[in-house]
């Protein structure tokens, strides 16, 4: 996955937890997450998403 795949709106993963993207910041290349099950804003970089087509939740890290 590109940097410029990353849209407003789109579902994605990372270590921190699945959520929806609220924001991008290009010149950080920071992306911001509304988390899916509490609506909590949280950030991580672009290195941290998972390039994986599923989200899922914090508890299901080790399934």
């Amino acid at each position: 996955m590109e940097f410029n795949d990353i849209h407003i709106g789109m579902k994605c993963g990372s270590k921190k937890g699945s959520g929806t993207v609220t924001w991008i910041d290009g010149s950080t290349r920071t992306i911001y997450l509304a988390d899916t099950c509490n609506n909590n804003n949280f950030e991580v970089e672009f290195d941290e998403i998972i390039d994986d087509p599923q989200a899922h939740n914090r508890e299901d890290t080790f399934y």
